[in-house]
């Protein structure tokens, strides 16, 4: 026993319990010792045994008491409180007394007032007087009116070989509840005389001769300036003619003109227009007949940066007659703003009216029947600006006209035209110009147009028509008073037929005019015109040669 309480003593030596566990143990051991003494005494026949004890002490910590913490706001304050400030006074003074602010006023215009009147007179060879007058009502943000009347006449070196223009026109416009209103009154007089005949011949007075055509025109019209509620755009325009020569041939014209383009979403556009153009001719009060043409133009526009897009198409009535035309136009920009691709299939009809005839050849004699021509156009090109001086604009196109007017001399005198319609006339076109703008100290430009005609179906000719024509102007100013300008165009023959229906053309032409102005002060300058400098008497018209070396010149007043 005694041996087994030192092992077990030297086990809990390793142990190393704590100092009362320590004491305990000695007195169990000590206990144990004298227990195990006893029983020896008792009993010595005992067998004697041997006990280990093995034990491990695994120390624990006692559980620590945990805080609970219950969060919350404290109370508001909802007590005012009353903060005293105490500033010191303090004593500046200042050398410097700031000036009291007031209202500073307005300047004054910088603007010069404009001249918005004007009077140009002159006179030069020929016995040609000129007269031009303007007026104008200037600056205005609700209104603005012009005037304008011209007369200008020449009287050439061969018997009848004379002409006078005379024109008169007023415009007026006028801006209220997002709209501007304008409406136009003009009169117009061209006097021509029919000279183009065998003077060695025939002796014919000033009223075998003589014609006089006059336009009184009115019209009205209306455009939206702002955005509707609707996004729809329109621009309705009104048109009312007369037309009448000095033979007792009238036209009264009505044309109306309605086209409108509503916002469908961004960039892309519904567009319709509509126009109706009707004429009624009467010859000497006797006969008299209709002219007509409604056209409705339904489409989509995509309007992009960089792209331009409209396709539709154009139901067209001409004298009973319906027809189906294409409207196929399109603008793409390869190079930003410098190269331009444009291509197109359009249809459209050119009113041959009386008056229409007349501006293309004013020594048309009678007017018969008309018939309207039918224009087809297959185009492509290109056009764009190079910096921000240059511009220019190119179209190939393939052309095809139907009933195309064509003009021959009679057989009588030669001296007035007949209208022959082409049935189907095709030509090739190539137009071309380029021009250069820097401010307004120099402008040039120079156009081409070329015609290829190449098939006819019953006329042996294009006759009358000229198949080129090339334009160069320019205008060149010296400091603030000095100005010269330039024109000069080059013009290829025509085909004519004589009497015993022999094919002729006429020479080409050139012709080059002169012009300057200087301005003597604020309100005087004088200017001077040298046309036909070459002094070549060319003829537009077979047997019609123009006027030699015109020169004129005279004064100008602004005011």
């Amino acid at each position: 026993m005694i041996e087994t309480a030192i092992k077990t003593m030297q086990v809990f030596q390793h142990i190393r319990p704590p100092y009362l566990l320590r004491v305990a143990l000695g007195s169990c051991i000590c206990l144990l010792a004298a227990l195990g003494a006893r029983a020896q005494q008792q009993d010595s026949t005992i067998q004697q045994q041997t006990i280990d004890i093995y034990n491990v002490y695994q120390p624990e910590l006692r559980n620590a008491a945990k805080l609970n913490l219950t969060t919350a706001l404290p109370s508001i304050d909802t007590t005012r409180p009353r903060l005293v400030y105490n500033i010191p006074s303090q004593n500046l003074y200042f050398t410097y007394q700031p000036v009291p602010l007031r209202p500073l006023a307005m300047g004054k215009d910088s603007l010069e007032a404009l001249q918005n009147n004007f009077i140009k007179a002159g006179f030069g060879n020929y016995s040609t007087p000129l007269l031009q007058v303007g007026l104008g009502s200037g600056r205005n943000n609700q209104y603005n009116y012009s005037l304008f009347f011209n007369h200008l006449s020449s009287k050439g070196s061969i018997e009848h070989q004379q002409f006078s223009n005379d024109n008169l026109h007023l415009r007026g416009q006028y801006f209220a509840g997002g709209h501007e209103f304008h409406a136009n009154v003009g009169y117009d007089r061209n006097a021509v005389n029919y000279y183009g005949y065998d003077h060695d011949s025939l002796k014919l007075s000033r009223d075998d001769v003589r014609q006089a055509y006059n336009t009184f025109s009115v019209s009205f019209g209306l455009s939206n300036t702002e955005e509707n509620r609707l996004t729809l755009n329109y621009q309705p325009e009104l048109k009312l003619t007369s037309f009448a020569d000095a033979h007792d041939q009238s036209e009264f014209t009505f044309y109306l003109k309605i086209p409108a383009q509503k916002k469908i979403v961004k960039d892309i556009f519904l567009v319709a227009d509509f126009i109706g153009d009707f004429s009624n001719y009467r010859h000497q009060g006797d006969s008299s007949f209709s002219n007509s043409i409604v056209a409705f133009h339904p489409a989509v526009l995509i309007s992009k940066p960089g792209f331009v897009l409209r396709a539709g198409i154009n139901p067209t009535w001409t004298n009973n007659k319906f027809v189906l035309l294409p409207d196929i136009v399109n603008e793409t920009h390869l190079i930003k703003n410098s190269l331009i691709l444009s291509s197109g299939w359009i249809s459209y009809f050119t009113k041959n009216s009386y008056q229409h005839l007349v501006s293309e050849n004013p020594f048309l004699g009678d007017y018969s029947s008309p018939t309207n021509t039918r224009v087809e156009e297959k185009y492509t090109g290109i056009k764009g600006s190079i910096n921000s001086h240059f511009n220019y604009n190119t179209k190939f196109a393939y052309v095809v006209y139907e009933d195309r007017p064509l003009y021959l001399n009679d057989t009588l005198m030669g001296n007035k035209f007949t209208t022959r319609y082409e049935e189907e006339l095709k030509a090739y076109q190539l137009h071309a110009e380029i021009g250069y703008v820097q401010e307004e100290k120099f402008q040039a430009r120079l156009s081409m147009n070329w015609f290829n005609y190449f098939k006819q179906k019953t006329e042996a000719k294009p006759w009358g028509l000229s198949p080129f024509r090339a334009d160069l102007s320019f205008q060149y100013a010296i400091g603030e008073k000095f100005r010269l300008s330039a024109d000069a165009f080059a013009l290829s023959g025509s085909s004519w037929q004589d009497s015993a229906l022999v094919d002729h053309k006429t020479k080409g032409a050139f012709d080059l005019n002169l012009g300057a102005s200087y301005q003597i002060g604020k309100h005087f300058g004088v200017w001077a015109n040298v046309n036909n400098l070459l002094g070549s008497h060319y003829q537009r018209w077979h047997n019609y040669p123009s006027l030699g070396l015109n020169a004129l010149g005279g004064i100008l007043f602004k005011f």
